[in-house]
């Protein structure tokens, strides 16, 4: 195979290092450099909380037993896949955080041009769990613990649509890609 040759996918950002003559490796890609009108650690903290708060409704909601929430399907799918899509809104807060500033290009790709999708989509099964559990009470009748759940996934829902908002304040810039210096080469 050949040590020239490019990988393309998954690990394309490979190609963005290069090694110098001692053999260590230099990122030479894109960097992306924080311009928000907030200070970068207050907005990743605020987001953090957003993220905190949305999965303690989630897992709040979870853990209510009222007749039928853990055994009906309908219910549990879409809360299930809120609750997952929650975790990756905090895994991809962690690569923002561990990211720095400046950036590298694949660790943005990975978490700031992620967070707007995963969010909505926490936001979207969140309301379509509360959806679902008032199908269900329509159908079977209803509970304080079927009524606690529909309030938990509104707010967990509405608290990822903030989250969503407040990432217009995250902006990003492009700067130049990395060069390597005469003393990097040797």
């Amino acid at each position: 195979m050949d040590k020239d040759k490019k990988k393309r996918g998954g690990r394309a950002y490979l190609n963005d290092f290069e090694r110098d003559l001692t053999g260590r490796y230099h990122y030479r890609g894109k960097m992306y450099h924080y311009r928000g009108t907030l200070p970068r650690q207050r907005v990743l903290g605020l987001l953090w909380a957003g993220a905190a708060v949305a999965q303690v409704l989630l897992l709040a909601a979870g853990c209510l037993d009222g007749q039928g929430l853990g055994r009906c399907f309908y219910v549990l799918l879409p809360y299930v896949a809120a609750f997952v899509a929650n975790v990756s809104v905090c895994w991809a807060l962690g690569r923002l955080t561990a990211g720095g500033d400046p950036m590298r290009e694949y660790v943005y790709e990975a978490s700031v041009a992620k967070l707007p999708m995963r969010s909505m989509l926490t936001a979207v099964f969140s309301a379509a769990a509360a959806l679902m559990c008032l199908v269900h009470i329509l159908l079977n009748g209803a509970s304080w613990q079927r009524v606690v759940f529909i309030l938990l996934a509104v707010t967990a829902a509405g608290v990822q649509v903030a989250l969503r908002r407040f990432l217009g304040a995250f902006s990003w810039e492009c700067g130049n890609e990395g060069q390597m210096s005469a003393a990097e080469k040797r």
